[in-house]
């Protein structure tokens, strides 16, 4: 299909050869992935080094790619700022801005391989990057397998936090036990459910559950279904007693592949807790 953001990428790489302090424009995300190619909802990801970002910051070059819509800013990894931009209609640009030492540090650090192991292309670059990035960057994507000492203390932080919610809930707070239900609660059980599929089956799982429906077993997806709750009593106490049993199930069978120790008490205490 049409490249979208082709008159962006244009004019952002005729700004970077007039601009001495912009050393390397980077695509990643969907725009460079085979595996996962871009479509009419795409995003355009960018990693933009200049020695100046403080233009970037304001929003002043970010103006210069066309008509701005919507932008502001938030932290990205690194150490460095994100400016997110919508421009026209609905074209979603993310520039994660970095000074020359700041990229250095993330590809010497391994964070940039994060975002850049299942694809990147160089727009523009005046600082060597194209030497430099495949010595920290593979292509081959991994992810670290959780240690016994973490998957524990996740275990442990799952269920007190299960019979937290119940105690909001109960107790007529429900802002604090949807939200523990709907968030703190589910990214334990994403990471549970991420080990999972890649102790046991191998999978290549994406990070923060990005096509979860298409990497992950049905059932895992047919139980999600119950595991969220609306702002209503009734259905945070079935998607509280879902979202245990679930990350129970993952949890005891992630443990007897890896070889690890499995709180059964916290489990046990858990479900006394909620009448499960």
């Amino acid at each position: 299909m049409p490249d979208r953001y082709t008159d962006i990428k244009t004019k952002l790489c005729q700004l970077a050869e007039k601009d001495d302090d912009i050393r390397a424009v980077i695509a990643i995300g969907s725009s460079t992935q085979e595996n996962s190619p871009a479509d009419q909802f795409s995003d355009l990801d960018l990693i933009i080094v200049t020695a100046s970002p403080e233009s970037w910051y304001s929003g002043e070059y970010p103006a210069k790619l066309g008509e701005v819509r919507i932008s502001f800013i938030e932290p990205t990894l690194g150490g460095g700022k994100e400016r997110r931009c919508i421009y026209g209609a609905d074209r979603d640009v993310d520039m994660m801005i970095f000074t020359p030492e700041q990229f250095d540090k993330a590809l010497k650090d391994g964070v940039a391989e994060w975002v850049m192991d299942r694809g990147y292309a160089l727009l523009c670059d005046k600082g060597g990057y194209t030497i430099w990035i495949p010595r920290y960057v593979s292509p081959k994507v991994s992810r670290e397998v959780i240690t016994e000492e973490e998957f524990v203390n996740l275990v442990n932080d799952f269920y007190f936090h299960n019979i937290w919610a119940y105690k909001k809930l109960k107790r007529g707070e429900m802002w604090s036990a949807v939200m523990c239900i709907n968030g703190y609660l589910k990214a334990r059980l994403l990471t549970v459910i991420e080990q999972y599929h890649m102790c046991i089956y191998g999978r290549d799982v994406w990070h923060d559950g990005r096509f979860l429906d298409s990497w992950a077993d049905p059932f895992v997806a047919e139980d999600l279904e119950e595991c969220f709750a609306r702002y209503y009593y009734p259905d945070c106490l079935s998607a509280i007693e879902a979202t245990h049993l679930l990350f129970a199930r993952l949890a005891r069978e992630l443990a007897e592949k890896l070889g690890y120790h499995y709180q059964k008490g916290a489990e046990k205490c858990a479900a006394e807790y909620l009448g499960i």
